[in-house]
């Protein structure tokens, strides 16, 4: 995960603060139970990119002899194929 956990919790904290200080919404609920399920989402989102990225570095490795003879640019394929990827499967990056 590129982001340590530390810092997802302070964005979830800053987050959660946030929407509150400019009144944007008003808890029903501990302040602490918004942060929790906030960090929650960052936690799970990040992951979900994590498997993306890996299987699109599989789907790659295996059409590896086709990307060097064509001399394509690893990173824009990546990008490409990361973005159909997720297209597919629904995950917003």
């Amino acid at each position: 995960m590129r982001l340590s956990k530390d810092l997802i919790q302070h964005l979830a904290n800053a987050i959660a603060s946030n929407l509150e200080s400019r009144g944007l919404v008003k808890y029903d609920v501990p302040k602490t139970t918004i942060v929790e399920k906030i960090n929650a989402v960052i936690t799970t989102n990040m992951l979900d990119e994590d498997k993306l990225n890996k299987d699109v570095e599989k789907i790659l490795a295996a059409h590896e002899a086709e990307i060097m003879k064509g001399n394509m640019d690893y990173r824009k394929v990546f990008e490409l194929t990361k973005q159909k990827l997720a297209r597919e499967r629904g995950i917003v990056l």
